[in-house]
């Protein structure tokens, strides 16, 4: 018995052999600051010993003047 996707032929696309219409997006080196903080994400490396809601107010104060005004988190997993 094998794992469900073996035999399956894949192509792989690399981002050099693509382009993109600029109406749809840009590439993430080409985006805006403004457009960064609109959708863009922080990976945030927790110390121990706070809560994952008090990391996500202390970043809320930090980037609010930048400009953003939604943060959360995912993915907690408090010590």
């Amino acid at each position: 018995m094998g794992l469900p996707l073996d035999g399956r032929k894949f192509e792989l696309y690399t981002i050099r052999d693509e382009s993109t219409d600029a109406s749809y997006g840009a590439y993430p080196a080409d985006r805006s600051i403004e457009q960064r903080m609109d959708f863009g994400f922080i990976l945030l490396d927790k110390p121990s010993g706070i809560r994952s809601k008090t990391a996500a107010a202390t970043a809320k104060k930090i980037l609010a003047p930048l400009g953003a005004n939604k943060i959360g988190y995912s993915g907690t997993l408090e010590d």
